[in-house]
């Protein structure tokens, strides 16, 4: 590992929280099996997806990323985020940054990555993507085969598709567009095929009326956590076979959307358009769909999540603000007590 990663790596441990403590208002629990906890995300969201499966990979099974970047790639530097993490106008040191995975897991700021070599992975790069280049799809493939079991890791090089998720949503923008709310009908379900890459074979979809999409208050995850950057209200769909108690037989699928992609830019559009909640409803999935603001501050006007350090220098670790924000969303579902 280089010197300039290995210090990171210090200054992650040293900036490590405690649990945060309980508050009211919470998510309630669902009859989720937590075995079953996967993430997946665009771009940034996508980013996100992988600190988070990286951090939290004793919990989390796998992770869907679309036009995404190894993890810790911008090294908490805007520089980097702007350049080799999207542009890919030098090297990504993958080595180094598997390094740097392998150092923060001895000092317990992530999981052991032990945790990540059975996991499934499906990453999506488009060909006519305009923002992140081949290169960065190419050095993300690499990091995880690294660490999980290759023969898990799928990847689609789309000959059409731009900067955007892509869908079989014939009301969606073109495949080649790259513009809010970011999905295009590709003619390719990337919901279906994303979830069912990480979960196995699914049942066809079904109407998203057999769930409900409701708004939760992210107001007491961002008090627990210590995130200013997260928006008033999230969104969850249950569909109708998880509502109740009982044996935990639903699965839990957490999409993290991407800069000008989230609710406060696009509305529901993109949920909406993906085709996450067809695929969810006929396959037992809760979605939680968490939120990110877009006026938080002058760093962050595109409501982007935290991927380069604009909350801090333990963003991408366990102990980051809006990282451990949604762990305990997570959390509630599947009912943990709160130490």
């Amino acid at each position: 590992m280089s010197r300039r990663l290995a210090a990171v790596a210090a200054l992650l441990l040293l900036a490590g929280c405690s649990r945060p403590s309980q508050d009211d208002g919470r998510l309630a629990a669902l009859p989720i099996d937590p075995a079953s906890v996967t993430v997946s995300g665009l771009s940034a969201g996508a980013n996100m997806a992988v600190q988070f499966h990286v951090a939290y990979s004793a919990l989390v099974q796998g992770a869907g990323l679309v036009a995404g970047a190894p993890y810790y790639c911008a090294a908490n530097s805007m520089a980097d985020a702007l350049g080799r993490c999207m542009k890919g106008d030098e090297e990504i040191p993958v080595g180094d940054l598997v390094g740097l995975t392998s150092q923060l897991a001895l000092d317990d700021a992530v999981d052991p990555i032990a945790e990540l070599a059975q996991d499934r992975v499906w990453i999506f790069h488009g060909a006519n993507d305009p923002y992140v280049a081949p290169p960065v799809a190419d050095a993300l493939e690499a990091y995880y085969q690294a660490l999980v079991n290759p023969a898990n890791v799928a990847r689609v090089e789309h000959p059409r598709a731009g900067h955007n998720f892509p869908s079989a949503n014939t009301a969606a923008k073109a495949c080649e567009g790259s513009e809010p709310p970011f999905v295009g009908n590709c003619g390719f379900d990337g919901a279906a095929a994303l979830l069912g890459h990480l979960y196995g074979k699914l049942r066809p979809g079904r109407a998203p009326e057999r769930g409900e999409l409701t708004e939760f208050d992210q107001g007491p995850y961002a008090r627990a956590s210590g995130s200013a950057a997260l928006s008033k209200r999230g969104w969850i769909f249950v569909p109708k076979t998880c509502r109740g108690g009982g044996k935990p037989h639903c699965r839990l699928h957490v999409v993290f959307h991407g800069c000008k992609q989230g609710a406060s830019l696009v509305g529901r559009e993109f949920i909406l358009e993906s085709g996450f909640l067809e695929a969810a409803a006929g396959n037992d999935t809760v979605l939680l769909f968490p939120q990110i603001e877009a006026s938080y501050q002058p760093l962050n006007p595109m409501g982007c999540w935290d991927w380069w350090g604009y909350e801090g220098e333990s963003y991408a670790v366990k102990a980051g603000p809006q990282m451990a924000a949604v762990r305990l969303m997570i959390g509630d579902l599947l009912g943990e007590p709160r130490g």
